[in-house]
C-alpha cells in the first residue's frame, strides 16, 4: 500500500512537470508572436493553414490578431489645419496622433468612441465640430479644417493569401471654413 501511493506521488510530480512545460511553450510561442519574432515561420504553409483552420474554429486569431504581421487599425481619424495657402498640419490618429487622450485607459475608451459614432451621422457632426473648435483654439491661424473618419478594411483569410490589399474607405469627411 505505501509502495502504491509513493509512486502516484511520482506520478503526480511528473505530470505537473509535464503541464508546466507545456504552459511555458504556450507563453513562449504567443510572446513570440505577439512582438512579431516569429513572422517568417508563421507565413510559411506548415503554420499558416493550421492556424487558419484553428480561427475558424475559435476565432482566436481573428483579423490575424497577435500572428499578424502587420495588424493596423481598423478606424482612423484624420484632421487637415489650414494655417494659410501653404502650411498644412495633418493629425492622424494612424501617425500617433493620440487626439490628446492622457493615458492607455483614455486612447482604448476613444477607440471604441471612434467605432460606435460612425454609425450616426448627428453624433459624428457634432464630433467633428467639437474637435474642430479644439484645433481652432490650438491654431487660431487656421481658416479652415477637414475633419475625416476612415474604414480600414483587411481582407479575408484567403484574400491575405492571395496578396489582396488593406482597403482604406472613408465614412464621413466634412470642412469647416472661417470666413
Amino acid at each position: 500500500m505505501c509502495g502504491n501511493s509513493h509512486t502516484s506521488f511520482f506520478h503526480f510530480l511528473y505530470m505537473r512537470k509535464i503541464i508546466y512545460g507545456l504552459a511555458f511553450l504556450h507563453l513562449l510561442f504567443i510572446s513570440l508572436s505577439v512582438f512579431h519574432l516569429i513572422d517568417g515561420v508563421l507565413k510559411t504553409k506548415y503554420l499558416s493553414e493550421p492556424l487558419a483552420f484553428i480561427s475558424t474554429l475559435n476565432y482566436s486569431v481573428w483579423r490575424y490578431g497577435f500572428f499578424s504581421p502587420d495588424v493596423g487599425k481598423s478606424m482612423e481619424v484624420e484632421m487637415l489645419v489650414y494655417e494659410d495657402s501653404i502650411n498644412v498640419r495633418k493629425y492622424s490618429t494612424i501617425e500617433n496622433f493620440d487626439f490628446f487622450v492622457a493615458n492607455q485607459e483614455a486612447a482604448n475608451r476613444f477607440y471604441g468612441y471612434k467605432a460606435h459614432t460612425t454609425a450616426d451621422s448627428t453624433f459624428l457632426d457634432l464630433c467633428s465640430l467639437s474637435a474642430s473648435t479644439r484645433m481652432l483654439n490650438l491654431h487660431p491661424e487656421a481658416w479652415r479644417i477637414d475633419y475625416t473618419v476612415r474604414s480600414i478594411r483587411y481582407p479575408t483569410m484567403k484574400g491575405y493569401r492571395q496578396n489582396d490589399s488593406i482597403r482604406v474607405v472613408d465614412l464621413y469627411t466634412t470642412s469647416f471654413e472661417l470666413y
